[in-house]
């Protein structure tokens, strides 16, 4: 009898984990026309314009090919024609397909619970709804790989959740909630390589940053942050009480701590000259280069300027924390930091995970006067109207 109790509480929980999964739209960075899907665990079924017309089972296979604005479905026994809907409906917890976009050639991905398709003009829109713990869990993985200390990746998987709830109907005009590319969170589907990822998921389930006004912060995290974040005013438009510049020891001496380059000094020249930084005609070029002791937001010389910001991403530089030094026609540059350098460093909090520090520890000292909590706690008012479902 305690058997059949224990199973029955699996099986609601495992019901009420699904009733209000997220959206999340896969292959954004590709245009998908045809596709392959394998059922690698459990059991589905295979609805077809709202219709059930199979129970694929573990090793079983889906064709797709976008036909003139319909989806046309195969199996290894039945061609199922042209349809407006298909959706593959988990029937277990442990139900796992794999897919692998055929045109254009990718390589496959795992991915948990239901697979909705439906066409467009051009191509198909897949879209994994899956058990938000479990959509975190990828995203973790993703973004910071396996192999970092529990206690990182509570303090990550808190961010994650916090941004994908902020973000909750960024596409829903797309029919979706979330895409899998970096213009959300990266999810490359099911988190395999480290069990420890879905246990600090589980062990901080609701958790979010709030500021002191009760309201989602922009949970901003990035590799490296050479030593000191960077204060979001000065990166993005406006500015956030939570993300100010911290000195960040813990990100010193890691693998992406520093990074150099060479530019040519003529199209550096040029280049300042492009941007409307004419005083570069009457300065001497000794000193036409980039000091910064601390991060600035500007590249100053006389009365011209030009933010650091924009120098990285026009450069393609890891960091906008970096020197540069003359060498005879060209110029050195000697860079601290990967990325926009705004709210965690990983590999900083990395750190302080392996020194001890708790995920309350990591996230107190990257942000700002923040609140963590129960994000059920937070008044209506502060959340998108797609998290109230949850």
């Amino acid at each position: 009898m305690k058997r059949i109790v224990t199973v029955l509480l699996i099986v609601v929980s495992w019901i009420g984990s699904v009733a209000q999964p997220v959206e999340v739209g896969l292959f954004q960075d590709h245009m998908v026309r045809a596709a392959v899907v394998y059922c690698s665990s459990g059991h589905y079924q295979l609805l077809l314009d709202g219709e059930v017309v199979l129970r694929p089972e573990e090793g079983d296979i889906l064709y797709l090919t976008l036909e003139d604005g319909k989806i046309k479905v195969l199996d290894a026994e039945h061609d199922f024609g042209y349809v407006s809907h298909i959706m593959l409906r988990s029937l277990s917890a442990e139900s796992v397909f794999r897919v692998r976009s055929i045109s254009p050639e990718t390589d496959s991905r795992i991915y948990d619970d239901n697979l909705v398709v439906t066409p467009g003009d051009r191509y198909m829109t897949l879209v994994n709804q899956v058990d938000m713990d479990k959509y975190l869990a990828g995203v973790v993985e993703a973004e910071s790989g396996p192999n970092a200390e529990k206690e990182f990746y509570k303090a990550q998987s808190v961010l994650c959740r916090t941004y994908a709830l902020r973000q909750m109907e960024r596409h829903g005009s797309e029919g979706f909630s979330l895409c899998d590319g970096a213009h959300c969170q990266t999810y490359r589907g099911k988190s395999t390589r480290n069990p420890e990822i879905l246990e600090a998921i589980v062990e901080t389930s609701f958790i979010v940053l709030a500021d002191y006004n009760f309201k989602l912060i922009t949970a901003a995290y990035h590799a490296n942050s050479g030593g000191q974040t960077q204060r979001a005013a000065d990166v993005w438009i406006s500015d956030m009480s939570y993300l100010q510049s911290v000195v960040d020891p813990y990100s010193l001496h890691q693998s992406h701590a520093k990074w150099q380059d060479t530019i040519s000094f003529k199209a550096w020249k040029a280049y300042l000259l492009k941007n409307g930084m004419k005083s570069v005609t009457r300065i001497p070029d000794e000193i036409i280069y980039v000091e910064q002791m601390n991060r600035k937001k500007y590249f100053i010389l006389d009365k011209d300027s030009i933010k650091m910001a924009k120098i990285r991403e026009d450069w393609g530089f890891k960091s906008a924390f970096f020197n540069m030094f003359p060498d005879g026609d060209s110029v050195l540059v000697w860079g601290k930091g990967f990325g926009h350098g705004i709210g965690m460093s990983q590999e900083g909090a990395m750190k302080m995970a392996r020194d001890g520090f708790n995920y309350q520890d990591i996230l107190q000292f990257y942000f700002h006067e923040v609140r963590l909590m129960d994000y059920r706690d937070l008044p209506d008012s502060s959340l998108p109207e797609a998290v109230l479902d949850f």
